[in-house]
């Protein structure tokens, strides 16, 4: 999902989600929308960096087909 905002809070607190997945290189309490996950019994996973796949990596693949 693309935002304006610096964070996604808005989004993370429009959608209420009941898991939110994030990169394992943020920090846990750095984590923008944990607090609204987990009041609500939701789960915040932290997954691993795998070369080559991270969003910017994506988006820059997009623009190249476009």
């Amino acid at each position: 999902m693309v935002f304006d905002e610096d964070t996604p809070h808005a989004i993370i607190a429009a959608l209420q989600p009941d898991v939110l997945v994030k990169g394992a290189d943020w920090p846990e309490d750095a984590i923008v929308g944990r607090d609204i996950v987990e009041a609500r019994g939701g789960k915040v996973v932290r997954v691993p960096i795998a070369a080559g796949y991270s969003t910017t990596a994506i988006v820059e693949r997009i623009k190249r087909r476009v």
